[in-house]
């Protein structure tokens, strides 16, 4: 009964449900002050918790990749959500911070980066027609995962300490996990030929050699380091510089929007390319972190955060059509793993240089340098675009001859 095949929509949905858990790991601002409060640790030390969690994930996205390559997707994503929900359920029995980056950091970020590339990269190779709008309806889960866990830690914390609320959080994410994988299939192999050739095919060794990786690999770095200020820290900066007398609903309206924004935006490059669309949403969180570097009161935060909440949903979005588009899709699964370390280094600095710089009770600075970044980025984006589409000529060249 398991094993016969299924619709790829229907595994689509299932991709989603699994990001749902694992969206569980942006509400990350919403821990911060139950945890500070329980066991009065450094705020700059404990956004290190965050900071593992998202700078491991590359390691085990590579192993993941190969992993999905081979043929061995769903594999990755269940290996994975069992270390994610155990690193939220040994989050229940810590008692000092290095404890929680053990378990909330290394163990949580390293079972999050297996199955969220097992997750992704599986199931786009079932879409090779529309792979922005899948990677984006697959990503917009992790928008609502946020905000079901945000509201799951409500109702968990109305009863009991927020470390027996993470302990329980885990729990959830198990069961869903164990329902869910009855309705995932692993991509075929990349030499099973179940995948299509193309010309643009290299594998990671080829692909790091290219000048257009790391071209790509500092854009996202740069995108990620300015949407992640407002992931990791929206509830500091709403109460500490906007004076708003809770930062729990801007929470709830940043997932929902970088959700919907994740379909919205999949859907948008699908139509006007990768390389235009990428710039729209660059612009548009610069423009939005000059509206809180220069605006002040409740609204001005709710447009700002809310709507960089919506525009940075594009980045995640996009990359990894963009890195198929540059490397072909047949090792997507490991490309896209050493691609998604530009995610990794910019969410490592962000929450470390917001906590930092923002110490003060002002974030002003930190949006200055995000919007100094985004405009760097814009122009590599446009240098990466004709680079890109050089390397598409030759390749195709190549192919004649």
């Amino acid at each position: 009964m398991f094993n016969r095949p299924l619709n790829r929509w229907v595994m689509l949905a299932a991709h989603v449900v699994i990001n749902f858990v694992l969206g569980g790991v942006y509400a990350f601002s919403f821990f911060k002050g139950p945890l500070m409060a329980e066991f009065h640790w450094d705020p700059a030390l404990l956004a290190l918790a965050f900071s593992l969690n998202m700078g491991i994930i590359p390691i085990p996205m590579i192993i993941g990749g190969k992993m999905i390559d081979q043929g061995h997707g769903k594999a990755a994503i269940i290996i994975g959500g069992i270390l994610f929900s155990l690193g939220f359920i040994l989050s229940g029995f810590v008692h000092t911070l290095p404890m929680l980056l053990l378990t909330y950091g290394l163990l949580a970020g390293f079972g999050s980066g297996l199955a969220f590339t097992g997750n992704l990269n599986n199931v786009m190779k079932f879409f090779p027609d529309r792979k922005a709008l899948a990677s984006g309806i697959v990503l917009a889960g992790v928008g609502v995962g946020t905000l079901l866990c945000t509201e799951l830690a409500k109702f968990f914390l109305a009863q009991m300490s927020i470390t027996n609320s993470l302990l329980w959080l885990g729990i959830v994410y198990l069961g869903v996990l164990f329902v869910t994988q009855f309705f995932i299939r692993s991509a075929p192999a990349k030499g099973s030929g179940g995948i299509p050739a193309s010309p643009m095919d290299q594998d990671w060794r080829g692909m790091l050699q290219t000048a257009r990786f790391w071209m790509l690999f500092i854009i996202l770095a740069v995108g990620c380091f300015a949407g992640v200020v407002i992931n990791s820290a929206s509830v500091q900066i709403g109460t500490e510089q906007f004076g708003l007398a809770s930062g729990a609903l801007v929470v709830s309206l940043v997932s929902i929007f970088n959700s919907i924004g994740r379909v919205v935006w999949g859907a948008v490059a699908d139509r006007l390319g990768n390389y235009r669309t990428l710039t729209v949403v660059y612009l548009s969180m610069a423009a939005l972190m000059v509206l809180l570097t220069l605006g002040s009161g409740a609204a001005a935060f709710y447009i700002g955060a809310v709507g960089i909440g919506f525009v940075y949903a594009g980045v995640l979005t996009i990359f990894p059509s963009l890195t198929s588009q540059n490397f072909g899709m047949r090792n997507q699964g490991m490309n896209y793993g050493f691609m998604y370390a530009g995610f990794g280094l910019g969410s490592v600095i962000s929450p470390y240089v917001t906590s930092a710089i923002g110490a003060g009770g002002s974030y002003s600075p930190v949006f200055m340098l995000a919007i100094f970044l985004l405009v760097g980025g814009v122009v590599m984006i446009q240098v990466m675009q004709r680079m890109g589409q050089r390397a598409i000529n030759q390749a195709k060249g190549a192919e004649v001859h």
